[in-house]
C-alpha cells in the first residue's frame, strides 16, 4: 500500500438552476424573517427593556 496514489471519484455537479433556486429561496426566507421582527411586535418582547 505504500507509494499508491489515493484515487477520488470525480467531482460531482449540481445544475446551476437549483442553486439559483437556492439563493433565490433563502433571500425570501431572510425577507420574510426581517418583515416579521420590524412590522410586527413579535420582537419587542424579547429584547432586554433598561
Amino acid at each position: 500500500m505504500a507509494g499508491k496514489q489515493v484515487q477520488f471519484p470525480p467531482n460531482q455537479t449540481h445544475v446551476k438552476a437549483f442553486e439559483l433556486g437556492m439563493i433565490v429561496f433563502s433571500v425570501i426566507c431572510i425577507a420574510v424573517v426581517l418583515i416579521v421582527v420590524f412590522g410586527t411586535d413579535i420582537g419587542d418582547e424579547f429584547r432586554p427593556t433598561l
